[in-house]
């Protein structure tokens, strides 16, 4: 999906490399069997070294870190109130933008708010800063009226199926739909967002809104990895990546994994010339139904790679745990950011700027609220060389890390954690996410 329209007067160089916020294979900082022998030695050695030297669980235990900030003082308190304002700010203007502005991306700024702003810097900056979403969301402040007036003190188990499920609504109208920037599609998706955390926040508190808002599921997953996070009632720094060894397992973690995982690949797979050849001339409903079968492909092609591997591993350890999969889908946490990281760095990039431009004029009436509306989107402020060595970082660090959730979580559940080789399916499965992922970055 790309909802970026370049000016005329823009370069043609320019134009190639960031249409899709991918950058095509010459512009890569290696080549392309130099970055894929990097990746696979660095998962390769990365695996010896845990398996020689981490011999214990260590992320359940981690410590909490040390406070940086009591919520409820002062700071706290003018902190989380600007960041609620943000957050009624972005949804509030994506929503009258979709009633009032003109369906025209050039002026709307509805597209960038949702698939930049929430979508991309959001998530991604969540891996390293906390928990946005719930500094940001207005549903939070909805569920605070029902948790203080509730008496009920025990949580419910609540599955995450319902997210996954309106997550893969949300990527089909990103990734197959034929007018995803459209006013009327994104009209309804915000609608039906709005409508179905806002009134589950008001009427069942905010344990039901963190496991079921798409967005809170997914935001609160890849916070789990970054060193800031709450505890009670302070603002916490620890060692990174332990999150998600301390995060409840619910039954659907796996799938709202998986599918923000195989939406990104075929994010990746619809850039290629080979499925460019494939969609050819076609428009509206029927590039929709050709985009949508890829995009199930990718998705179905994903958890299967996944569930094969990870059956693998548990008929190896005779192990019967009910939450096996959605336990180890926490190790492919990092690898969802990491491909975010590689196929929509150009968009955040040069999107963002042009939404800070538009949010002095939000609704197209000639304002200039915070003195931005006169700027210009800077396409010279990274080049090309430095946008692809971040996407392959991106990916080979995310797999990285996911190797590390991964080991530790097989410590911690494996009853065979003394045969090595009953890790031998996650390395494969990882190693395979880094080879599609790399393949898709430099279209081969």
């Amino acid at each position: 999906m790309s909802i970026w329209r370049p000016t005329p007067s823009m370069k043609p160089m320019i134009l190639t490399i960031y249409a899709h916020g991918v950058g095509p294979p010459g512009e890569l900082p290696m080549s392309v069997m130099t970055l894929g022998l990097v990746a696979a030695a660095a998962l390769l050695i990365s695996f010896a070294a845990l398996v020689s030297g981490w011999q214990q669980s260590r992320f359940p235990q981690a410590s909490e870190g040390r406070s940086i900030v009591t919520i409820s003082s002062v700071g706290g308190r003018v902190g989380l109130a600007l960041g609620r304002a943000v957050g009624v700010l972005l949804v509030g203007s994506a929503l009258v933008s979709c009633f009032w502005v003109a369906d025209d991306t050039l002026v709307n700024i509805a597209p960038r708010i949702v698939f930049v702003a929430l979508w991309v810097l959001v998530p991604v900056g969540s891996a390293f800063l906390g928990d946005l979403w719930r500094w940001m969301s207005p549903f939070e402040m909805l569920a605070t009226f029902r948790d203080r007036s509730s008496i009920e003190t025990v949580d419910k188990d609540w599955n995450l199926h319902a997210a996954a499920a309106l997550l893969a609504g949300f990527l089909w109208l990103e990734l197959a739909y034929h007018r995803p920037a459209g006013r009327t599609p994104l009209a309804i998706m915000l609608l039906v967002w709005t409508a179905w955390s806002g009134v589950g926040a008001f009427l069942k508190g905010s344990e039901w809104l963190r496991s079921h808002d798409p967005l809170a599921v997914f935001v609160r997953l890849v916070a789990a990895m970054s060193p800031v996070h709450v505890s009670g009632e302070s603002l916490r720094l620890r060692r990174p990546l332990v999150g998600l060894g301390q995060i409840p397992t619910q039954k659907g973690v796996a799938a709202v994994v998986l599918i923000v995982l195989g939406g990104t690949s075929f994010d990746g797979l619809s850039r290629t010339s080979w499925w460019i050849d494939i969609i050819g001339g076609r428009t509206g409903w029927d590039a929709t139904l050709f985009n949508s079968v890829g995009l199930l492909f990718s998705m179905s092609l994903v958890t299967a790679l996944f569930l094969g591997c990870i059956r693998w591993m548990q008929r190896r350890d005779g192990n019967d745990d009910a939450d096996f999969e959605d336990g180890f889908a926490l190790s492919l946490v990092p690898v969802a950011v990491g491909y975010a990281i590689a196929h929509y760095i150009g968009m955040a990039v040069f999107e963002g700027q042009q939404l800070l431009i538009q949010m002095s004029d939000p609704f197209d009436r000639g304002w200039n609220l915070f003195g931005t509306a006169d700027e210009y989107v800077n396409y010279r402020i990274v080049g090309p060389t430095f946008l692809a060595a971040i996407q392959a970082l991106g990916i080979v660090g995310g797999h990285l890390a996911g190797v590390l959730v991964g080991h530790d979580r097989s410590l911690a559940i494996l009853r065979k954690k003394d045969d090595l080789s009953g890790q031998l399916p996650l390395v494969i499965l990882l190693a395979s996410l880094t080879g599609i992922a790399l393949m898709l970055l430099v279209e081969v």
